[in-house]
């Protein structure tokens, strides 16, 4: 099960995940991130994604998709709030720090 909103601040587009992203889910996402690139004026997209709960290498692609897009278009791109095994996954992989990831004070790593 999946969840995905979109708000749109200015130039900022942050798109809220919640759920499990996996092979069966994760065009949801994407989709979502895809629109999000797309609008006009948009400078940053966020991706939030406190409220994930799994995240399989297919929703990795994804993300990792969503930043070489994002990069083509020449907007910021940047994933935050993962916890969990999300994190977890996010940082063994080293997706994380290329996405641009940022710490909160109860996360490893922060300052």
């Amino acid at each position: 099960m999946i969840s995905v909103s979109t708000d749109r601040d200015g130039g900022v587009a942050v798109v809220a995940v919640s759920g499990e992203v996996d092979l069966a889910t994760g065009p949801v996402m994407g989709d979502a991130i895809s629109r999000a690139l797309a609008l006009d004026g948009v400078e940053t997209v966020r991706v939030d994604l406190s409220a994930l709960q799994f995240l399989d290498s297919s929703g990795i692609a994804l993300l990792l998709k969503a930043r070489r897009d994002a990069d083509g278009r020449g907007v910021a791109f940047r994933i935050f709030g993962a916890q969990g095994v999300p994190m977890q996954v996010l940082e063994l992989t080293g997706v994380w720090d290329h996405l641009h990831g940022e710490t909160t004070p109860d996360q490893p790593g922060a300052l």
